[in-house]
């Protein structure tokens, strides 16, 4: 019984890992969203502001990116380990009534 809480555990520990990650990449598109600036910079002397909007879509492009790939993940691990739980209880039934 102990190994099997302790099994439960860790696969919590990766969900909340999981989520947090998620949660983490979220924030940290916030935080670069605050500073971005929506005006278009066509004259030479704004290169350099046209160059940090560049990198700043490059980088939103990338968050987002791995955002959904995280949000995927975290979602299909979820529902695994939901199966997996009932699947467990659904035999622990099964086998109490084969005992009684």
């Amino acid at each position: 019984m102990p190994d099997e809480v302790l099994s439960m555990a860790t696969e919590w520990i990766v969900l909340a890992v999981l989520t947090a990650a998620v949660i983490g990449l979220a924030l940290y598109r916030h935080l670069i969203t605050q500073k971005q600036d929506f005006h278009l910079h066509t004259e030479t002397r704004e290169a350099s502001i046209a160059g940090r909007q560049s990198m700043t879509a490059g980088r939103l492009l990338a968050i987002d990116r791995w955002g959904k790939v995280l949000t995927v993940v975290t979602i299909v691990y979820f529902l695994a380990l939901l199966a997996c739980m009932l699947y467990r209880e659904f035999q622990k039934s099964a086998n109490q009534i084969l005992m009684n």
